[in-house]
């Protein structure tokens, strides 16, 4: 089939199950040709979302395969009863005596309940009781390693661990887009030296969001993922990019330089860090590439600080060996502001601002060939 047809049968099947979902809301039932069909889409759609999971898992299927996902909540959508509230606080507040006097009272004890009192001890940091809902049988699952992490806990971390968690797990998210923790907590150096020491992957996270989309809350992992080092260089943080690292992160699998430049008022914070990872060998010209998606996330270093723009990054981008050749960038800037062979004088600006620093690079490196042969012109630590 190809794909203009592919596209036009899934269009016509999309419509026949709103269709076909749409009759059983409204209370009426299917007949067994529409159910036989009903089920047919589902089946094909299922087969196809199936294909895609292991499509993502292909370049992995060598590695040694990673812990499940952390199931999800045992209570699905429902509200909590109303005489469970109270409960709820003892939990938050570190109650243990009410807690347990609740708990044991209880005639038949459901999963649900043990799992909201979990959640709710661990909103408040409460270890004792936390490790009693766990020895009572609370099935350990997304929502209190979240909080764990969000409050960056790390006596909670350690409990959790303690009773079967590994950090490589997956939480269930919307789309996937949680993925594991150790990219959320990377700002804290103590955490992040405990999951790494007890497993975790510095090179796992997620796909991007076209890759993950309509696969669920559990979908393949990213096990080339540059997550991590990216957060960590987002936060300007030497000393979690240099544990990383130190732990088997692949700066070639990350794109640093580019989270560095991302937010443009944290500069000033980092600069060193986007010094430091250009020494550790962060390609400059190093392109970021989408099928689809917004532009503005996709292209090099260079092309994101000419935007801001931020001439100390280019500057440095020139002398660690970003392609000085700035023709199809000064093009790009030009057609997003809607200015191509009508440019205004802003434009003019900042184009002759970046010739000066092209040229001044060059005539450093040129110099520093003609005092320093042997070094080809690479710029030394300062």
């Amino acid at each position: 089939m190809d794909p203009g047809e592919m596209l036009r049968q899934l269009q016509h099947d999309a419509q026949r199950q709103a269709a076909l979902k749409m009759k059983q809301a409204m209370g009426q039932q299917l007949t067994a040709v529409d159910a036989e069909e009903l089920d047919g889409i589902e089946a094909k759609k299922n087969a196809v979302l199936e294909a895609r999971c292991k499509q993502l898992e292909v370049p992995f299927a060598h590695l040694p395969p990673l812990p499940p996902p952390l199931p999800p909540f045992s209570g699905g959508d429902a509200p909590p009863p109303a005489e469970e509230k109270e409960f709820h606080n003892w939990c938050r507040d570190g109650n243990i005596e009410s807690v347990r006097q609740y708990i044991e009272g209880q005639q038949q004890l459901d999963d649900a309940v043990l799992q909201r009192g979990l959640t709710h001890a661990a909103e408040g940091g409460q270890l004792e009781t936390v490790r009693y809902l766990l020895q009572k049988g609370a099935k350990l699952f997304g929502v209190p390693i979240k909080t764990a992490c969000r409050r960056r806990d790390l006596d909670l971390l350690k409990v959790f661990v303690e009773n079967g968690w590994h950090p490589n797990q997956q939480i269930p998210s919307t789309e996937g887009n949680f993925g594991v923790v150790l990219p959320h907590c990377i700002d804290d150096l103590q955490i992040t030296q405990f999951l790494l020491s007890h497993g975790a992957d510095p090179n796992l996270g997620t796909f991007d969001q076209v890759k993950r989309s309509g696969l669920g809350s559990t979908v393949p992992l990213d096990r080339q993922s540059g997550a991590a080092l990216n957060r960590a260089a987002a936060q300007g943080n030497i000393e979690a990019i240099d544990l990383l690292l130190k732990n088997g992160a692949r700066l070639e699998w990350a794109t640093p330089l580019h989270a560095a430049l991302a937010a443009p008022d944290a500069w000033h914070r980092n600069r060193s860090a986007f010094e430091h990872l250009l020494r550790l060998g962060a390609d400059p010209n190093k392109n970021i590439h989408l099928d689809s998606g917004n532009l503005c996330d996709m292209g090099t270093p260079r092309l994101w600080a000419y935007r801001v723009p931020n001439w100390e990054a280019i500057e440095l981008l020139l002398e660690w060996g970003a392609d000085p050749d700035f023709g199809n960038i000064l093009r790009y800037d030009a057609e997003s502001r809607g200015f191509f062979g009508s440019r205004p004088q802003a434009v003019h600006e900042k184009a002759r601002k970046l010739a000066e620093i092209v040229e001044r690079v060059r005539r450093k490196k040129s110099s520093s060939l003609d005092h320093d042969p042997p070094n080809q012109g690479i710029p030394q630590d300062k």
